[in-house]
């Protein structure tokens, strides 16, 4: 009896996501905006497209989770085209994350969304100390059954099984390192993480992290993974997710590609297998591997190879401007994408293959070094507006250490 009710539920988990696309995640770094048809388009489609999708909303981590999901209702049904969008009524509170009821609930959908809020409210409702329950099961299999899980802010951070960043600025995470554990309510800019991981729905051992560059968020992300990679769920890749852009990881399970989708911003990738530690009482870095992909660039999440897309060329020979300029406030978790702007502009530059950076904050003052001479910079107009230039690049090898310099 139980075989023949364990084949009923493997047939109708078949039939419900039988027209969605395979295996994929949508990762929003925050910030998505209503009208960014690019995306909220994109999980309605691969959850099996208008008036055929249902997808169920977490809202988990917001602190009004009953408001928010009416939001994400409205606009995957009322503006989006899609089928239903069922509020999964999972809270830090519920206590419910094991009611067979609601793990059920879940099965019946061919797409999720978890919106934003704070990704440890995420992990203590459905992940409570590293265990999976009957709900996260529920979506772990009905995402190997060819659902979709899209996610923003909070709910991109919380989808790796790698350790999941929980705060932190990047001058104070160079300056201090990394700590174990949820935030620090007086020190809320310390850099910590949870050791235990995300949901591990992304098992490709990349970390996640999202309001990436508008943040300034590159340090902290390049300590983390440099301070946790040797410990078990550890890693030496991770990526940040700009604010309103996604980055589309398709065949999750086979040859998992993330292709990035939006027009604002990009998603910064950094690598520091590579990297070398001098001692030091703060941080120094040499050999850091970045690179920074925009609007239909793609990687290999296994590999690493990076495509970039058809209609951006080469920006070597054919730079913009003469010098690379150079960034006093590099590290700035305030002024709106300084590190972003500033690589961008140091790959669109003709004479300078090395310049070197600064963080405004003191005592220590950082030193970035930006290294373009094994990297490449492509660049192109937006096919969707002609008068937009965008920059892509690859293998940026950035060093940071202690400055010297006086003033």
């Amino acid at each position: 009896m139980f075989a023949m009710k364990l084949l009923l539920l493997n047939i109708l988990t078949a039939t419900l996501v039988g027209l969605a696309s395979s295996q994929s995640l949508v990762l929003v770094g925050g910030g998505l905006t209503d009208g960014n048809a690019e995306i909220w388009n994109k999980v309605v489609t691969l959850a099996g497209g208008k008036g055929v999708a249902k997808i169920g909303i977490f809202t988990t981590a917001s602190s009004d989770p009953v408001g928010a999901a009416e939001y994400y209702v409205d606009m995957f049904v009322n503006v989006y085209g899609a089928a239903s969008a069922t509020y999964i009524p999972v809270t830090e509170t519920s206590n419910n994350a094991d009611d067979p009821a609601v793990a059920e609930l879940a099965r019946q959908q061919t797409g999720f969304f978890f919106g934003g809020g704070d990704q440890l409210r995420i992990l203590t409702a459905l992940r409570p100390n590293g265990r999976d329950t009957l709900v996260l099961t529920a979506v772990k299999d009905m995402l190997k059954a060819g659902a979709v899980v899209g996610g923003t802010s909070a709910g991109t951070a919380c989808q790796s099984s790698a350790v999941m960043i929980t705060s932190g600025a990047s001058w104070d995470a160079l300056t201090y390192g990394s700590f174990s554990g949820g935030p620090k309510p007086l020190r809320s800019n310390d850099l910590t993480y949870d050791e235990k991981g995300g949901l591990g729905l992304l098992d490709a051992g990349w970390v996640t992290d999202t309001h990436f560059s508008e943040r300034g968020r590159e340090g902290r992300l390049i300590r983390l993974l440099q301070d946790t990679r040797d410990r078990d769920i550890g890693t030496p890749r991770g990526f940040g997710v700009d604010e309103d852009m996604g980055l589309v990881v398709t065949d999750l399970y086979t040859k998992p590609v993330g292709t990035v989708i939006g027009t604002s911003g990009g998603v910064f990738f950094a690598d520091v297998t590579n990297t070398v530690v001098v001692p030091s009482q703060n941080t120094f870095y040499a050999g850091v591997s970045a690179h920074y992909l925009t609007q239909d660039d793609s990687i290999d999440l296994t590999t690493g190879k990076i495509t970039f897309a058809s209609w951006k060329s080469p920006l070597r020979g054919n730079e913009y401007y003469t010098n690379a300029d150079v960034s006093t406030d590099i590290l700035s978790a305030n002024l709106n994408r300084r590190w972003a702007t500033f690589a961008d502009q140091f790959f669109d530059n003709r004479r300078d293959d090395s310049i070197a950076h600064l963080s405004f904050e003191r005592d220590p003052r950082f030193e970035v070094t930006f290294d373009r001479l094994n990297g490449a910079g492509y660049g192109g107009y937006f096919p969707s507006d002609p008068s937009t230039f965008i920059v892509s690049y690859e293998n940026l090898q950035v060093a940071i250490h202690e400055s010297t310099t006086i003033g």
